[in-house]
């Protein structure tokens, strides 16, 4: 067998050499460079996968040599089987032995163990798709990998990539990427459709902020974001917030809306934290209020609302919340009981609403971070139109987009890896 190796490596050797010069030739004669590349690129496909067909089937015929033992004695060679896989260079095909135990009746294929191919694709093949879906939707990552790969494949293929690649949620390292400097936490929460209907998805983002530099961004953004409950949620974000460093950083803030289960889940995780609540969400509830006084569009609603936001941008939210009272006093108040709640509102939050502190600080007062989150982790993959997923697939899918974004995805190659089948 290693002379019939040898001979097929130097058949192909001159296969390649014949077809290099006629290659060599087209380049040179090519109208313009795109052409000559394009030419370049066919024949290196084609020259590739004739020589992975012919290589695998070389190192294959070596494997076999060795035999197989089962029940004391070696395996009887039943057949050779066809084996056909979708590469980075096209389909490959080989022929591999099927060994049969008479005795115990258990059957082998030896190749198998180290071609490692699982169904119909290479590994190559199954991490650019799995690659592409955790950005684009399916048909969008067909037509990318057309484009860019040449590699053919349907959707419900794709769809198969993609869920076994994306089934498992892989644990956070805890000596990972920690923050140099302050920690800032941010929460929210988004819609998706799924096939029960309308679900929440819970979003995470954690980032490090310098407090002492005036020109602060966020770095080092990661997020996480899921399906579960908040009680659940809440053990996602705090192995994310251990592998950033929690426990080991300078100081720590949370930002998030008003909603209750963001602050319960804030005392829980983050009890030394400052908790700020986002400015924005706050000047949204002050619009809504100044126009039951004053109306839409009116310049003295415009006037109200800056008055207010200027309070409360001083530390003097207490002032809006006994003008707001004063106003229910007066009758000014709608049927839904809009000023009153807009007050309760703000003592719910005074001790989030001390923006001239955390100015002083250093802390960013908005959520921005999370709320884009919300739109480039979940939204643009998972809120398209008339989409609908099953909760399989949307959890493996968010797994591998998480991993893309986060600069994880050695990690999810790695476990792939871990999981691909040994011999038949």
């Amino acid at each position: 067998m290693i002379a019939e190796s040898e001979q097929q490596r130097e058949r192909m050797k001159g296969a390649i050499a014949k077809e290099f010069d006629g290659i060599w030739e087209a380049v040179v004669g090519s109208k313009n460079a795109e052409v000559a590349e394009q030419l370049v690129v066919e024949w290196a496909r084609k020259i590739g996968r004739e020589v992975l067909a012919a290589g695998l089937q070389a190192a294959i015929e070596e494997i076999e040599e060795e035999a197989v033992r089962c029940c004391g004695k070696a395996m009887e060679k039943h057949s050779r089987e066809p084996r056909e896989v979708l590469t980075m260079l096209g389909l490959v095909r080989v022929r591999r032995r099927y060994l049969r135990c008479e005795q115990c009746r258990v059957h082998r294929r030896p190749a198998d163990q180290w071609l490692r191919w699982r169904g119909g694709f290479s590994f190559a093949v199954e991490e650019m798709v799995a690659w592409e879906c955790a950005a684009l939707p399916y048909r969008e990552a067909l037509a990318s990998l057309r484009k860019l790969a040449g590699i053919e494949l349907s959707v419900d293929a794709e769809e198969q990539i993609a869920g076994r690649w994306g089934e498992a949620e892989l644990a956070t390292n805890p000596n990972g990427e920690r923050v140099e400097k302050e920690l800032v936490v941010q929460i929210d929460g988004t819609k998706a459709h799924l096939e029960d209907g309308w679900r929440e998805i819970k979003v995470g983002a954690c980032f490090s902020w310098d407090c002492e530099s005036p020109e602060a961004k966020p770095e080092a953004v990661t997020y996480v974001a899921n399906w579960q409950p908040a009680h659940e949620f809440a053990d996602t974000l705090w192995e994310e917030a251990v592998c950033r460093g929690a426990p080991g950083a300078r100081a720590q803030a949370v930002i998030g809306d008003g909603a209750p289960w963001i602050w319960q889940m804030a005392e829980l995780l983050f009890p030394r934290a400052t908790q700020i609540l986002d400015w924005y969400h706050l000047t949204e509830h002050l619009w809504v209020a100044a126009k039951v006084v004053h109306g839409e569009g009116k310049p003295e609603t415009t006037a109200l609302v800056e008055q207010w936001k200027t309070q409360v941008w001083e530390g003097r939210s207490e002032g809006v919340e006994e003008h707001l009272r004063e106003l229910v006093a007066a009758g000014k108040d709608d049927s839904d009981n809009t000023l009153r709640r807009c007050a309760d509102y703000l003592r719910t939050h005074q001790a989030r609403l001390r923006y001239h502190l955390f100015r002083e600080a250093g802390w960013p007062v908005g959520s921005g971070v999370v709320e884009g989150a919300c739109k480039h982790v979940v939204g643009l993959r998972f809120k398209r139109q008339s989409t609908r997923w099953t909760k399989a697939g949307a959890r493996a899918v968010l797994h591998l987009r998480l991993d893309r974004l986060n600069s994880r995805w050695d990690a999810r190659t790695q476990h792939v890896r871990q999981q691909l089948p040994h011999a038949a």
